[in-house]
């Protein structure tokens, strides 16, 4: 594995002919339908076999940034590989850092000072009065990689003053790079509990949190959360009702800037069983959200659009989108895609019409990574763990 100083943004070039740019910063434009790849890189060739790819960010100057966890699940580490544009288009390799003892990674943002925060969770150390009473207990904990640094600096999560250090964050970066707003959930007694959350990036510290609202009676399974354009967050709920003598539902809920609610929850399935996969917000503040309605043997992956507090339309997808991103202009939105025992893909949506009018294959058998849009808006990556003839090979994707 090749490591070096985590110059994560300096050695990245812009996609010539792509853009334009204000005060240094790429601005974004409607790229139409995405309908090919134009590179990929092999990030078993590049860091050796054993590392997944779990999540993919943009950097603010055109390139990109994986985060990747080990297979192996006794071993806790994880790498964060810089990809930077070819001068004739594609993807090359650049600086492979060291990204911290993570045992359960989740996501990866870029601040647009090009810090690399991380989040994921680490096994109680030895030595810690904890592990007596729990020897497989976790902490939430951020990876901080500053421009020029070795390392990151790894920070924990704060501990909620009732139900202690979480088990669980699932969030996103604020505009300026100071806060994650999301989602913690703590296991007790067999069940989670789940409270949204704005935590201090340089500190862990939490700053506010307030109940999730949406799951009671039951419980929460899945959050997935986005930011809403007019502040505040946009949450995709999966409630488990089954204790309260319910089935399942998958609801759309509004947060304002306080974390209250906005509003009613909005429910997304057509069945009684299902599963919420990932959620994005327009410009206008439609919402999106990416579901399996129904089981796995019997549903159907869909693409619902909820606007004014009412399901509005509904896509049938190849396979369930595990991210969503709306083309800037909003016309669009780009999902990667993946089916059990299927192929992965990156797939356009056209929003106006409902249909999918690109849909690019990633692999015939594997599984895809949430994607991630340029700064220039033009091309997406996204990774790829894909079924070769007696192993996996775990790529990154770019379609343009």
């Amino acid at each position: 594995m090749r490591t070096g100083t985590a110059v994560l943004l300096s050695s990245a070039v812009l996609l010539a002919g792509c853009s334009s740019t204000v005060a240094g910063r790429v601005v974004p434009t409607a790229a139409g339908p995405l309908t090919q790849e134009v590179g990929r890189v092999d990030a078993d060739a590049e860091l050796g076999h054993g590392l997944e790819a779990r999540d993919v960010a943009a950097t603010p100057d055109g390139g990109f940034v994986v985060l990747l966890t080990s297979e192996d699940p006794l071993e806790h580490s994880s790498v964060l590989l810089e990809l930077v544009p070819g001068d004739g288009g594609g993807l090359t390799a650049g600086t492979a850092t060291e990204g911290g003892p993570i045992a359960v990674a989740d996501d990866v943002h870029v601040a647009p000072d090009g810090t690399v925060v991380s989040t994921g969770v680490v096994l109680i150390q030895p030595g810690d009065p904890r592990r007596r009473e729990d020897p497989y207990g976790q902490d939430v904990v951020l990876a901080v990689l500053e421009p020029g640094a070795d390392e990151p600096e790894v920070v924990p999560v704060g501990a909620d003053p009732e139900l202690d250090t979480p088990d669980t964050f699932s969030a996103v970066l604020s505009p300026d790079g100071e806060t994650l707003h999301g989602v913690l959930q703590w296991s007790v007694d067999g069940r989670f509990i789940s409270r949204l959350a704005q935590v201090d990036v340089a500190t862990g510290e939490i700053e506010a949190s307030a109940p999730l609202g949406a799951d009671d009676p039951g419980q929460a399974v899945e959050v997935q959360i986005a930011l809403h354009p007019d502040g505040g967050l946009v949450a995709l709920v999966t409630v488990d009702r089954d204790a309260a003598g319910g089935g399942e539902e998958v609801l759309v809920v509004r947060y304002d800037e306080d974390l209250q609610p906005v509003g009613e929850p909005v429910n997304v399935l057509e069945r009684d069983l299902g599963i919420g996969f990932a959620v994005a917000v327009l410009p206008d503040g439609a919402v999106l959200a990416s579901v399996l309605d129904g089981g796995w043997e019997t549903g159907s992956a869909r693409l619902v659009t909820v606007r004014d507090g009412a399901v509005q339309a509904s896509t049938v997808l190849a396979g369930t989108a595990h991210g969503l991103v709306p083309e800037p202009a909003g016309s669009h939105v780009y999902l990667s895609h993946s089916w059990p025992g299927g192929g992965a893909g990156v797939a356009t949506v056209d929003l106006a019409t409902g249909a999918v009018v690109a849909d690019v294959p990633l692999c015939e058998f594997g599984s895809a990574t949430p994607p991630a849009l340029s700064a220039d808006g033009r091309t997406l990556a996204a990774g790829a763990a894909c079924l070769e003839v007696d192993d996996y090979a775990d790529l990154v994707v770019l379609v343009g």
